[in-house]
């Protein structure tokens, strides 16, 4: 599912789509524009966000 217009300013707090993309950048939260450039958000991306504990990489330890 995709949020709603109204729920994408409820979640942006932004009118404009170019407000609104540049909110979701910071929240990183990614979005497809349209032709007619409003924005499509899905829910489970905004969802997604939630879980910042992203696994880390390997890092080679030179230390030992």
């Amino acid at each position: 599912m995709i949020l709603s217009p109204q729920e994408l300013v409820d979640l942006t707090l932004k009118d404009r789509p170019s407000a609104q993309r540049r909110e979701l950048e910071f929240l990183g939260i990614p979005f497809k524009p349209r032709k007619d450039g409003s924005l499509i958000v899905l829910w489970e991306d905004v969802r997604g966000t939630q879980n910042n504990s992203s696994p880390r990489e390997p890092q080679l330890r030179l230390d030992a």
